[in-house]
């Protein structure tokens, strides 16, 4: 493995969107994340690997500008989420960690999605202290 990024984005409010107003509207939210995602990341294979998690493996020209890409996805969630005016199955939130292989200190992908995985999850305790 040469090059390789693994961005981890699980959409953060999808199991209340379910309880609240049903899975077909769940479904929906997770669909729109989904798009998004795969829109911004044109490039580069998305893969959904849990119920609301998603990683893509950065490749080519999204790999090259993976910065500018990282911050547009989290200013697109960001804006999304805060539009009130939508209803809340489209206010798609979502939490992200980015990491890149480094072969010095990673043996292999797994390395990578765990350090981006931890990346995400800090993300997300962040976001719902700055909800309260």
């Amino acid at each position: 493995m040469k090059r390789a990024q693994a961005l981890h984005p699980p959409c953060t409010t999808s199991t209340s969107i379910n309880d609240t107003f049903g899975h077909d509207k769940g479904n929906d939210y997770i669909v729109g994340s989904c798009k998004i995602i795969c829109n911004i990341f044109e490039h580069s294979p998305v893969y959904r690997i849990g119920g609301d998690e998603f990683v893509v493996v950065l490749r080519g020209q999204d790999y090259e500008h993976r910065n500018r890409l990282y911050k547009q996805i989290t200013d697109t969630f960001k804006k999304i989420a805060s539009d009130s005016t939508k209803q809340p199955w489209k206010r798609f939130s979502a939490a992200f960690g980015m990491a890149v292989f480094d072969p010095a200190s990673d043996e292999n992908a797994e390395n990578v999605f765990k350090r981006a995985d931890d990346k995400m999850y800090k993300n997300k305790v962040r976001m719902k202290a700055e909800r309260r």
